[in-house]
Order: C-alpha cells, then sequence, then structure tokens
C-alpha cells in the first residue's frame, strides 16, 4: 500500500512539472505584449489544474 501512495505521489509531481513546462511554453510563444498583461498567478493557475488533472487521469489508469 505505502508503494502505491508514493507512486501516485510521484505520478503528481512528474504530472505538474509536464504541465509547468507546456503553460510556459505556450506563454513563450505568445507575443510579448500578451505576455506583458498575463498576471503570475494565471501560470501558476495553469500549472495547478493541468498537474491534477493529468494526475488524476494517470491514476485512473493505473488501477
Amino acid at each position: 500500500m505505502p508503494s502505491s501512495l508514493l507512486r501516485k505521489a510521484l505520478i503528481g509531481v512528474a504530472a505538474c512539472a509536464v504541465a509547468f513546462f507546456i503553460t510556459l511554453g505556450v506563454i513563450a510563444v505568445l507575443p510579448r505584449a500578451v505576455q506583458d498583461t498575463v498576471p503570475p498567478g494565471v501560470l501558476g493557475g495553469a500549472v495547478v489544474v493541468l498537474g491534477v488533472g493529468t494526475a488524476r487521469r494517470f491514476t485512473r489508469r493505473a488501477r
């Protein structure tokens, strides 16, 4: 049972990391004027939402 919890935690961390880099890539492609208007909280929120969604998807497949 503990290894399952550790596995889920690692999947969650990996999903957050992937979501972070995807979000950074999307923001880097946007024009400079748009980048300056996007608040930093939007980046953090997008990373959390994408990370949680991806982690839930992976943990459901593992069952």
